[in-house]
């Protein structure tokens, strides 16, 4: 079909942006594992240069709690001391009490292992809990057993310490500042969803493999948002993160995600509809003004600025529109279309609307995200 809107500026090719260096894609993985370097070095140079005994539980801690990257480590740093205080504790009560010998010591490594499971099962916190009770009955034939637990607390402390300090000084996490970059890519994702879906559909633009590529992609991005999003409830701040605003801002955003998943799926048909200027006047300036919403969305998000100044004009064109629909339905304009016509017709026209509504919530409700 040739093209029939030539006014909708959506035919250029829509991309969603990528990083290109290598340090752009994958900077945060590069510096996560720099941290970890950096954690488990300065243990071991604590360790080393105080001689201390058993140090290098230290530098095993540091390493454990800085590879395990939520918020800015502090929640990995506090489970790993609670974890390990629990089960150096309560081997060191329960050793005295059953005494020594590989028997007693594995009657014991049986009851704390399984007691410890199940409360790690229940909550993270005790997941190194069962682990140092083993370390202390193993050693606690060789050792005083109290003397082994304060040394495994001691270390823990110290390891968990060096690896916060790590994590909050150098490159720290930012989870929030990520997860707003990541919410901005996924609207410009679905911006370029929304234009390459369009011109097939108005302008009859072959584009069925980047459309399908793009809806990949909008998948991924969605996916990044989820990761990001627990990260940023655990970040240590003292600024309050307002988690509930962000998901409900996330949930509508889905909404629109999900519409132009199903309208990728029925592009085809839709560049079957053939909606000519004159049937509606008014859905140009509709297409355009959500193009333009899509990406000024992503830089309110993105910048905490006011809500884009294209909300008004989206009312404008979705009012304009429901006059043109108005009229069609008054006059039956669309009555001698075959079915195979007049369906994706409607659907498409009532997509694009729906589409510009979901736009206008998401920028009324970006002042929440403040």
């Amino acid at each position: 079909m040739a093209s029939s809107n030539a006014s909708v500026p959506l035919s250029a090719s829509p991309t969603i942006p990528s990083p290109s260096s290598l340090w752009s894609r994958e900077s945060s993985s590069l510096k996560q594992g720099i941290k970890t370097g950096l954690a488990g070095t300065i243990t071991y140079a604590i360790y080393a240069g105080w001689s201390l005994p058993q140090g290098y539980w230290a530098v095993f801690a540091a390493l454990v709690v800085t590879q395990a990257n939520v918020g800015a480590s502090w929640k990995a740093a506090l489970y790993r001391t609670v974890g390990s205080t629990s089960g150096a504790l309560a081997a060191a009560l329960l050793l005295p009490i059953l005494g020594t010998g590989a028997v007693r010591a594995g009657i014991a490594l049986f009851i704390l292992a399984s007691f410890f499971a199940y409360l790690a099962a229940l909550h993270p916190s005790f997941s190194a809990a069962g682990f140092t009770a083993a370390l202390i009955l193993v050693f606690g034939g060789i050792e005083e057993p109290w003397h082994v637990a304060w040394l495994r607390v001691l270390y823990t402390l110290l390891g968990a310490l060096v690896a916060f300090a790590v994590s909050s000084l150098i490159w720290p996490v930012h989870a929030r500042v990520g997860l707003r970059n990541k919410m901005a890519n996924l609207l410009q994702g679905a911006g370029a969803l929304y234009s390459a879906v369009v011109a097939a559909a108005l302008e009859g633009v072959n584009n069925e493999e980047q459309v399908r590529r793009l809806d990949r992609q909008l998948h991924d991005l969605r996916r990044g948002v989820t990761q990001q999003m627990d990260e940023a409830r655990s970040e240590l701040t003292f600024v309050r993160f307002k988690a509930g605003a962000f998901q409900a801002f996330v949930d509508q955003a889905d909404q629109v995600r999900r519409r132009l998943t199903a309208m990728a799926e029925d592009s085809n048909l839709y560049v079957h509809a053939q909606v000519q200027p004159g049937l509606l006047p008014s859905l140009p300036a509709l297409t355009e003004s959500t193009a333009r919403a899509f990406s000024e969305l992503a830089e309110a998000v993105r910048a905490q600025p006011e809500p884009p100044r294209s909300a008004a004009d989206l009312e404008r064109a979705v009012r304009d529109l429901d006059a043109d629909l108005a009229r069609l339905r008054a006059q039956r304009v669309t009555a001698p279309f075959a079915l195979d016509r007049m369906l994706p017709f409607w659907a498409l026209v009532f997509n694009l609307r729906e589409v510009a509504q979901d736009l206008r919530q998401l920028a009324a409700s970006v002042a929440e995200l403040a």
